[in-house]
């Protein structure tokens, strides 16, 4: 399959659908409900952890989860800059006002600007957390048929409310394709991106509304268009996703154990685990 990806950096979501249609490999045929199950685990053990060992350790987890589904780690670490851009917009103000050692610092005007380590350790800690939450939500979703991903949506959620997560995932594909029809008809018109930063952000600005705009008016057609064919407000379940294997129910142990002993060393006994 040819991808069609206006940027490297922003995941192509009929290629991510592609990958998980046709692949093969042991974490495509794994239970759905165990990789849900697990994904949830790697959540709450991102909020619980505060060791920036441990949080690697876990980041080094979902990479190796995701070379093991077969998945392009090329792709990745291009997926992985906008969480890193988003997670360093927020956080950059922790490097300076957290109190601990100074590494280094900056007088203006008779003010003192100083990166402290606990502040670098703390934007580190964060970056982490966000990487591994967002590989392991790309390898679920990689590896996940869509026909499995209604299912589990009208199982574990409010069948309204589940039709609003499933139509505003299938959104994102239109509002992707606008995108894309947009930057190839600027491109094909002799169209550039790289003017000057005034002049480039004008561009984009111009590019967002009227991709959302377009996007919309689609949406409108096909809703309309599911209206005249007879749509109630439910997607159809064409398949059913079985229960977990013994192997499933014994990594979700273990993922369950891991998070009581991280709970338990951080609120309990701070000690066991040396922090």
């Amino acid at each position: 399959m040819s991808r069609r990806a206006y940027s490297k950096h922003i995941p192509d979501f009929r290629y991510v659908t592609y990958l998980a249609e046709g692949g093969t490999s042991a974490i495509h045929r794994a239970n759905p409900w165990t990789k849900l199950a697990l994904l949830a685990l790697v959540v709450g053990l991102v909020t619980v952890l505060m060791d920036p060992y441990l949080l690697l350790v876990l980041l080094c987890l979902t990479v190796v989860f995701y070379a093991v589904a077969r998945l392009p780690l090329g792709l990745l670490l291009g997926w992985w800059t906008l969480p890193v851009f988003f997670v360093l917009s927020l956080s950059v103000i922790f490097i300076f006002t957290e109190p601990g050692d100074r590494l280094a610092g900056l007088d203006i005007s008779g003010f003192r600007i100083a990166v402290t380590d606990n502040g670098l350790v703390l934007t580190v800690n964060l970056l982490m957390r966000a990487l591994a939450v967002v590989t392991f939500s790309l390898a679920v979703f990689m590896t996940t048929r869509y026909n499995h991903i209604v299912h589990i949506a009208y199982r574990s959620m409010p069948r309204t409310l589940a039709s609003i997560f499933l139509l505003s995932y299938r959104f994102m594909y239109e509002t992707s394709d606008e995108f894309s029809n947009i930057l190839d008809a600027m491109n094909s018109r002799s169209g550039s991106l790289a003017r000057g930063v005034t002049r480039q952000s004008k561009i984009y600005a111009g590019i967002f509304g009227l991709a959302f705009v377009h996007a919309f008016e689609r949406a409108e057609t096909i809703s309309k268009a599911m209206e005249a064919r007879g749509f109630s407000g439910d997607l159809p379940i064409s398949d059913r996703v079985p229960r977990p294997t013994a192997g499933g129910y014994m990594a979700v142990g273990l993922g369950l154990a891991a998070l009581a002993f991280a709970v338990y060393s951080r609120y309990f006994d701070t000690g066991l685990s040396g922090w």
